[in-house]
């Protein structure tokens, strides 16, 4: 059937599409962005997604670093609050400490007076020293009246009962004389080889003395290291025990992420391979930059309370996860803290391919698992002891 032809038809007219070409135009512009997009996402993957192992089941960890009562004793003040920061030596709470003072005066007197009576000792063998000495020069003028009167006892110059009471007491003062070196050695057996401070009485009174001075110090209960409060559950009143929990400090200087990744994708994940994390609480503006520290041995499974037996019953196949420690930069966690739980998204580059995993990167960061505050509580009390010592000395 011919189109009939309109005499005002332009020449730039063009017959109408029909139906079917029509759908199949609809159908190329379609196809082709989708076709695009597909070779792009081909492209993408080939140089870069197949080497890129991403997980949502991270998760931010940290120390989270208990603070424990020391000594047996009743609250008596509490100085701190969750959310608080506090600082390494702070005091967080007082214990009452009426007894432990009591205590600490009882083992003061009493190292004085063991350090007074080692002294007596030094002088007491000294004395016998001089004793000795005396009783010598005495045995030795007794005998040579001895010999003098035996010389003159055949002249009738000397009675005989002078000779007979001299020899008597010549043998007296040999027998003091014995007794005498024999009290000096017991003397001297507690004071040889030391002085008035490295006597062994005096320092196991010193010992006593630090001991109760510590346990005095330790009605304060101070923060170990530097961070943030949280979970305190000291309050006014409260009788506390030794290695009960009164408060949570966490640093949030030295934190990690532990990404679980599925068994399926461990295959080339090593240490030193970086990584690009993102997490809920800024959203994907902030992204952090770590690195794969190393890898725990062994599957989430392994350390569970309850780990499975799949030797008993129907066995299920269920792939598991190995959790990947990964570092946070300390830089960038001053601009954008996180806390310990917050989820994170990971994507682990597997180029350049990292070390082995035998060898971690994992290394302890001495500054954040070091607290000093013990060490200034027996500093202190030996620095009490020395200056007890000195004024008996």
């Amino acid at each position: 059937m011919t189109r009939p032809v309109c005499p005002n038809a332009s020449p730039w007219d063009f017959p109408p599409f029909s139906p079917e070409k029509q759908r199949r135009r609809l159908l190329l512009l379609i196809a082709f962005p989708v076709l695009l997009a597909v070779l792009a996402w081909a492209v993408w993957w080939w140089y870069e997604g197949r080497l890129v192992v991403t997980t949502s089941d991270a998760y931010v960890q940290g120390n989270i670093i208990p603070v424990q009562n020391l000594t047996l004793g009743t609250l008596h003040r509490v100085l701190a609050e969750d959310t608080e920061y506090v600082r390494a030596g702070q005091v967080l709470a007082e214990l009452q400490g009426s007894r432990a003072r009591l205590r600490l005066r009882h083992r003061e007197a009493t190292l004085g007076a063991v350090v007074r009576g080692v002294r007596r000792d030094f002088a007491r063998v000294l004395q016998l020293h001089y004793a000795e000495a005396a009783q010598e020069a005495r045995l030795q003028k007794l005998a040579m009246d001895l010999r003098h009167y035996r010389k003159s006892l055949p002249g009738g110059a000397i009675p005989l009962l002078r000779v007979v009471n001299t020899r008597q007491n010549l043998r007296a003062a040999r027998a003091e004389m014995a007794a005498t070196r024999a009290a000096m050695q017991a003397a001297a057996s507690l004071v040889s080889g030391t002085t008035v401070a490295g006597n062994p009485l005096v320092r196991r009174a010193a010992a006593a003395l630090e001991n109760a001075d510590i346990r005095w110090q330790r009605r304060l209960i101070r923060a170990p290291v530097a961070g943030y409060l949280t979970r305190r559950t000291a309050d006014p009143g409260l009788v506390v025990h030794p290695g009960e929990n009164l408060f949570s400090i966490v640093p949030l200087g030295h934190l990690w992420v532990v990404a679980n990744v599925r068994e399926t994708d461990m295959a080339q994940v090593r240490p030193g391979q970086p990584v690009t994390l993102t997490s809920d609480y800024y959203g994907s503006r902030v992204c952090y930059h770590g690195v794969v520290e190393g890898l725990t041995p062994g599957a989430g499974s392994a350390f569970s309370i309850l780990p499975p037996e799949n030797s008993t019953g129907n066995y299920i196949h269920i792939v598991e996860r190995v959790p990947v420690r990964i570092s946070l930069p300390r830089r960038e966690l001053q601009v954008h803290p996180l806390r310990p739980g917050l989820s994170m998204v990971v994507h682990i580059r597997l180029r350049p391919s990292g070390r082995s995993v035998l060898q971690p990167l994992t290394a302890t960061p001495v500054r954040d698992y070091v607290t000093e505050i013990h060490i200034r509580e027996l500093r202190k009390a030996e620095k009490l002891a020395a200056g007890i010592i000195r004024a008996n000395s």
